[in-house]
């Protein structure tokens, strides 16, 4: 097929620079080529290859090849190699620019010495062949060099200038030394003659062209000239995914790449599918065989939509040659400007920094943080506390059911609540603190609250997640709490180690705190189509070469951006004394220092401190810790506050440790005790139905109206304050009877 094709006209002003892109392309192309070289004639190396093997005559006949001219593969290669090696490779190109140049004066001598010569001896065989004079061609052998000297002058006018006296003497010195040579044959005093006679004439050339230990290096241009796209029927990773990818038994047949644009990271093309047959969620899908087919890492490889506009037939392909953020970049500082968290990670294709939300014009952004333990999650969490309560106008709610997480955030946060069981009663104490935020907006009048000095935002950080989705009620709670914290100025981060809906308690759970998608390596083998927005499976991310394998630290994917992100890291006291143990510098910045140098949590607004002190009871130290060490409060299922040194009601016995009551007690303690508490409405709830006769526990939990914890909750409560006691293992009855003589004898009447 014969295509029309536009050829750039290389005129001699731009022949310097279309030189040097040429070499360029070689230089970067030749270890590339010599390697496929190596692999197609069976060596493995060249200083293991036996002596007189053929495959060192071919990496011979290769390499001088590649030298003097660029074969197939030296263009297909140079079209895929990177760019960082340029600048390099075009101060190479003017030092062999320059030497070449310094040879120049040699040329004439060399053209009338291979004149001569020539002349010589077709004019002794002449003379031996037919009696003629051996010196016949004499004449003619001296117009050569003449002859090429005016062509020279012609060709080349524009760039003979001021140096036509060195042309002129040294065609007539090479004119004569071809007569001599074709009249007499070599002799010592020509060879001298020659020497000298270049060395005049080349003096002026070699001064303007120095070169020595005191002549300055040569510097390339600033503007290297762009490498030129191979044709697609010759590019290399077009034809691996014809061959390959696109063939009948490929996973995407019928497709095509086109398009290509390279820069000094990545190389892209478009890829153009079969329309009613594949997708880019086929590409998505097959990342690591498609990858395969190209002959290269899966990590390397992304795909992206095609740009707007051209159908659902079309995708974006990137491959990632030059990875700009081999290295580990430390956290200095936090950067936050209207509500974004700024350069808390670099992009792998060289696309610049990453940024994180928080809040928008349509309120604050839910978030997702995913990743195995040892992914570099928490690390990533740290920086987002830090970050956002430098800002001054958010308090942090920590919650930890696992109970070890960060003990750093435990005993900084404005609210921490510390177990899982202390966490199972949490959305309680969200509904205050919700309700207070609604009752805020209502005063003043709007229907979105943004995070300010005059009203506190505030940030939700609950870890670990997964440990209480399990409960379809906490769950159905927390998620009607992500769709709703949007206008209320709070934001919401959520943590968890799978991307499953299980884990989440859900889809419409997951789907709640998938607004921003933060995933870090999964051990997960499911589809990144999982999380919603992620185009790069988390269980694809690289893996460092240490034993066990764990994952590449600080290495993420980002929810609605196209390739893997590093992020900074902000290393822990221990990681910082592991450094300077392995004679590392040690960090400027680490987590304990940068919550005590940058934590700015302000005032709570009086109706969000209200709602606290109604479920816990007043702040110990201006701030709230249920459950962990040095706990200050208990989070029970309480109306009022409990009695002195409890606040937020009576401390309950240890989950599975339940009071018996039955003997042993003393009834007249235990019903002044009883006495003096307030239940509440689902204690209340709870010791009406074993009142009723409803005395075990399932009956209990599928009477209530409240979640199977908050059933538990109740009955550690009431045994403790002596209402009912445990008669056998999860049957429980009443020891103080307060309802009214009424409903007594209604209740009798029934029965």
């Amino acid at each position: 097929m014969t295509r029309s094709k536009s050829v750039p006209t290389i005129t001699r002003k731009t022949r310097f620079e279309h030189a040097a892109r040429l070499a360029a392309q070689r230089a970067e192309a030749r270890p590339q080529s010599r390697q496929t070289a190596r692999d197609r004639d069976g060596a493995v190396d060249d200083t293991t290859t036996a002596p007189g093997s053929g495959a060192v005559l071919g990496v011979l006949w290769s390499r001088v090849k590649g030298t003097v001219v660029p074969g197939a593969d030296d263009v297909a290669a140079a079209a895929s190699a990177g760019g960082d090696d340029r600048v390099e490779n075009a101060r190479r190109v003017l030092v062999a620019a320059r030497n070449r140049r310094r040879r120049w004066p040699w040329i004439p001598a060399a053209l009338g010495g291979v004149a001569g010569m020539g002349g010589h001896w077709l004019g002794a065989g002449l003379a031996a062949v037919a009696g003629a004079d051996p010196a016949v061609l004499a004449a003619p052998a001296a117009a050569v060099p003449l002859g090429a000297a005016a062509v020279v002058a012609a060709r080349y006018r524009s760039a003979v200038g001021r140096w036509w006296p060195e042309l002129a003497g040294s065609g007539a010195g090479a004119s004569v030394l071809a007569y001599h040579l074709a009249a007499a044959g070599p002799s010592p005093l020509l060879a001298a003659a020659a020497v000298l006679g270049t060395t005049a004439i080349g003096a002026r050339w070699w001064r303007a062209h120095p070169i020595g230990p005191r002549v300055a290096a040569l510097t390339p241009p600033q503007q290297l000239p762009a490498v030129a796209p191979p044709d697609p029927e010759h590019d290399r990773y077009c034809l691996a995914w014809a061959e390959t990818n696109a063939a009948r038994n490929g996973k995407v047949p019928g497709s095509r790449l086109t398009n290509r644009t390279d820069d000094a990271y990545t190389t892209c093309f478009d890829v153009v599918l079969a329309r009613g047959t594949h997708t880019l969620d086929d590409l998505v899908s097959h990342r690591v065989r498609l990858a395969g087919g190209l002959g290269l890492d899966a990590d390397r490889v992304l795909f992206a939509p095609g740009r707007r506009g051209e159908g659902a037939a079309r995708a974006r392909l990137t491959i990632i040659h030059t990875d700009p953020v081999a290295q580990t970049r430390l956290f200095t500082a936090p950067r936050v400007a209207d509500g974004v968290i700024k350069g808390v990670g670099r992009s792998i294709d060289g696309s610049g920094e990453v940024d994180v939300l928080m809040w928008d014009d349509g309120g604050t952004v839910p978030t997702a943080v995913l990743g195995s333990t040892g992914g570099g999650k928490s690390g990533a969490t740290n920086i987002l506390v830090t970050s956002a309560l430098s800002t001054g106008v958010l308090n942090l709610l920590y919650a930890d059911p696992k109970g070890n997480s960060s003990t750093a955030l435990a005993t900084r946060a404005r609210v921490a609540v510390i177990g899982k069981q202390n966490v199972l009663a949490l959305p309680r104490l969200v509904t205050a603190i919700l309700a207070a935020r609604a009752q805020i907006a209502a005063e003043a009048g709007s229907d979105l609250i943004f995070p300010s000095q005059d009203v506190p935002g505030w940030m939700f950080l609950h870890d670990e997640y997964s440990f209480v989705a399990h409960d379809p009620k906490v769950a159905a709670l927390w998620t009607e709490t992500v769709n709703t914290v949007r206008a209320l100025g709070i934001w919401l981060v959520g943590l968890n180690q799978s991307q499953g809906q299980a884990a989440w308690g859900g889809d419409h759970a997951r789907s709640a705190f998938a607004a921003q998608v933060i995933a870090f390596r999964t051990n997960s083998k499911s589809s990144s189509d999982l999380v919603p927005g992620l185009l790069f499976d988390p269980a694809e991310l690289p893996l460092n070469d240490a034993r066990p394998r764990r994952p590449v630290p600080g290495m993420a994917v980002h929810a609605h951006l196209d390739a893997p992100v590093r992020w900074d890291w902000l290393p822990s006291d221990a990681d910082a004394a592991r450094m300077v143990s392995k004679g590392l510098p040690a960090p400027a910045l680490t987590a304990s220092t940068a919550f005590d140098r940058y934590f700015n949590q302000p005032e709570l607004h009086p109706l969000d401190d209200a709602a606290i002190t109604s479920v816990l009871g007043p702040a110990v130290g201006g701030r709230w810790q249920v459950g962990g060490l040095g706990g200050t409060h208990h989070l029970l299922d309480t109306d009022g506050p409990g009695p002195a040194g409890f606040p937020g009601g009576p401390r309950r016995a240890a989950w599975g440790t339940r009071t018996t009551g039955a003997g042993g007690a003393d009834t007249a303690a235990l019903s002044a005790a009883a006495a003096e508490v307030v239940l509440s409405p689902v204690q209340a709830e709870v010791l009406a139905l074993i009142q009723g006769g409803t005395a075990t526990t399932g009956n209990l939990v599928d009477a209530a109206t409240v979640s199977k914890a908050a059933v538990h909750d109740a009955l550690d409560t009431l045994i403790g304050c002596g209402r009912i006691s445990r008669v056998a293992r999860g049957r429980y009855q009443a020891t103080l009877d307060d309802r009214t003589p009424d409903d007594r004898d209604e209740q009798d009447s029934t029965s």
